[in-house]
């Protein structure tokens, strides 16, 4: 056998077709799949990091309207922005499980920071109650004679018992006399509300979120001092008027 017919019988298989034609046809359905499989993985590339969100649902903090306070009525006040301690100052509504453990929703919270709604829903409050005859909140360019601060230490919904979850909204609140020169602490506040969660959806939970947000305030509002706040600022204006004299 000459070297050349024992080559060329080399690059052939037992089909009888010559090896480098199989490899090219091979190669070519390879190089198919290969494409066909790239589509596909772009197109879950697109369902993946091009899928449209799912849809939110957001609620405001809406507590009932407050009613009328007996109490003397302080010339101005300004409502400042409550902190929060942490876990409560996020916009998913956050619940505590039967087991203990706490989850966020990841579908459904308010349409601004507790914080923020907090401190509208005081200011609106404390408006109707009377108890103020001007009320600002806060970033207001006057000079206030009272400022309302506090702190949000509980803000969830309680499903520790499967058959009565209840939010819960705990509020405490500074008053402050600024007309001294600092600022003075007057008084220090509690209001705490809880209120039933009434259905299964989460629209229920916003509601019960608005009712216990004003139990809360309207308990916080009953707690502010009932007669004239005038010890500080009277204090510094008789040690003034003692200074003047003395001169």
């Amino acid at each position: 056998m000459t070297l050349h017919r024992w080559k060329e019988r080399e690059m052939i298989d037992g089909s009888g077709e010559p090896c480098a034609r199989r490899d090219a046809r091979g190669l070519a359905r390879w190089m198919l799949l290969a494409a066909a499989c790239g589509a596909a993985v772009a197109a879950c590339g697109c369902s993946l990091f091009d899928r449209q969100p799912r849809p939110q649902a957001s609620y405001m903090l809406s507590p009932p309207e407050q009613q009328p306070v007996t109490g003397e009525r302080a010339a101005s006040i300004e409502v400042r922005r409550f902190g929060a301690v942490a876990p409560f100052d996020e916009r998913p509504f956050l619940y505590r499980t039967t087991d203990g453990t706490w989850r966020a929703d990841a579908d459904a919270g308010f349409v601004a920071l507790p914080s923020d709604m907090m401190m509208v829903a005081i200011a609106r409050a404390l408006e109707r109650s009377g108890r103020a005859e001007v009320v600002a909140i806060e970033g207001t360019p006057l000079r206030l004679d009272f400022a309302l601060d506090g702190v949000i230490e509980a803000f969830y919904a309680d499903y520790s018992d499967a058959a009565a979850p209840v939010a819960i909204v705990s509020l405490r609140g500074y008053l402050v006399d600024r007309r001294a020169a600092g600022g003075t602490l007057v008084a220090q506040m509690m209001g705490n509300g809880r209120a039933p969660i009434l259905g299964a959806r989460t629209s229920d939970v916003a509601d019960a979120f608005s009712a216990a947000a004003g139990a809360a305030i309207a308990e916080l509002i009953e707690a502010l001092p009932k007669g004239r706040v005038d010890g500080a600022a009277d204090a510094a204006t008789d040690a003034a008027t003692r200074d003047t004299g003395a001169r």
